[in-house]
């Protein structure tokens, strides 16, 4: 072996040895599985009843994949931070103070994978954190499995709430107001009202109720919105879910009209008449047409025959439904007047007498109705007087 040989394998030798090493150590880091992010979920819920049972969709984003490769997610619902793996052992003992990671862990049975963006959970009971609270928040974590070592992939917040609780009777007060909404009511609970301003939403008739204000855990207050005719259902919607009281609240048919007064010298008085429910007549110039009367009184079609108890001295014609809430009409106080038990034109007296009458909404104009089916007149209330009178 020559010199340069025996120097040159101890070279080669410490160059096989630093790439063994380095290879090494990439094989090592490459080995090493890379922990994935957790993905931040969206609730189509993020409340609801301590008492569970309903169901809820938990999304990532499209990028996100968080339930890519997993078959069987498993869930818990837990007061503290979510564990970074699945932690098998429940605890109802919620705690949020407490040191203990079981504390007010909950554990979910029913989990099914939709997607892999997306998740359906059935929310177990999830009691409150204390006596006295009215909400409390959980974490809501979900694990790529159901062992022990299975990573978190998923998370959001879930909050529950104790659901109000209503008395057999007397929920809304006043217990009735004007189709054309706009009066203040009290709705009244036994208990479980949250007082957060924005908290409550409710409806009255499918219909949102506005200006909500908390007034304590037993009452809020709001204003009624514009409905057509008739007793309708109060639904009011906490954290805790909705409940619905049946016939809480009636609708008068109560109309409201501008101007109310009229010489008789007029020929043509537009009048613009507010209330509810104006889509739904056909108005025209058939008997059995929806009218606007004028009526010297109480309209009283008669529940049979072919002539009115108390018909209509005038009508307004040409009807013009602007809304469900609002329709415009020209009375003719001149030469317009009618003759009232029969509807038809007072030709012996064209124009209307001065004096104070009821302008009336009926869905049929036709006499000996009052008992059919479906028909409807408006109220008499103040906003429905019309007077005939010189300015």
């Amino acid at each position: 072996m020559t010199k340069s040989q025996s120097h040159s394998r101890p070279r080669l030798v410490r160059a096989g040895l630093a790439a063994a090493s380095v290879t090494g150590v990439l094989v090592a880091l490459t080995a090493a599985p890379a922990l994935a992010a957790i993905a931040p979920l969206t609730l189509s819920s993020t409340a609801g009843p301590t008492t569970g049972g309903n169901t809820i969709t938990a999304t990532s984003t499209a990028t996100a994949n968080f339930l890519s490769g997993v078959t069987a997610p498993v869930a818990t619902f837990s007061v503290p931070a979510c564990q970074t793996t699945y932690n098998t052992t429940a605890s109802t003992a919620v705690t949020p103070s407490s040191a203990s990671a079981t504390a007010g862990n909950v554990l979910v049975t029913t989990i099914n994978k939709i997607s892999n963006t997306k998740a359906a959970i059935t929310v177990p009971a999830l009691p409150l954190a204390g006596a006295s609270a009215t909400t409390t928040k959980y974490n809501l974590c979900i694990y790529a499995s159901n062992s022990a070592t299975a990573a978190q992939i998923g998370s959001g917040t879930y909050t529950v709430a104790a659901a109000p609780v209503f008395p057999g009777s007397g929920v809304v007060s006043p217990t009735s107001g004007p189709a054309l909404g706009g009066s203040t009511i009290t709705v009244t609970a036994t208990s479980g009202l949250p007082t957060t301003a924005g908290s409550i939403t409710a409806t009255l008739g499918g219909t949102a109720l506005t200006n909500i204000t908390p007034v304590s855990s037993t009452s809020f207050t709001a204003v009624t919105p514009a409905h057509a005719p008739g007793s309708v259902a109060l639904s009011v919607t906490t954290a805790a879910g909705t409940k619905t009281i049946a016939s809480a609240f009636t609708y008068a048919n109560g109309i409201s009209v501008t101007p109310n007064t009229a010489p008789n010298t007029s020929a043509a008085t537009y009048l613009d008449v507010l209330g509810a429910g104006f889509l739904t007549p056909t108005f025209g110039s058939a008997a059995t047409n929806g009218r606007v009367w004028l009526v010297d009184g109480e309209y009283d079609p008669a529940a049979s025959g072919t002539s009115y108890t108390q018909g209509p001295t005038a009508e307004c014609t040409g009807v013009v439904v602007i809304s469900d809430n609002e329709l415009i009409c020209s009375l003719n106080l001149n030469t317009g007047a009618l003759t009232p038990a029969s509807a038809t034109a007072n030709t012996g007296t064209p124009q209307v007498p001065n004096g104070t009458y009821t302008v009336t909404v009926v869905s049929n104009g036709d006499a000996g109705v009052s008992g059919a089916t479906g028909y409807s007149q408006s109220d008499i209330s103040s906003g429905s007087t019309f007077t005939v009178a010189p300015y």
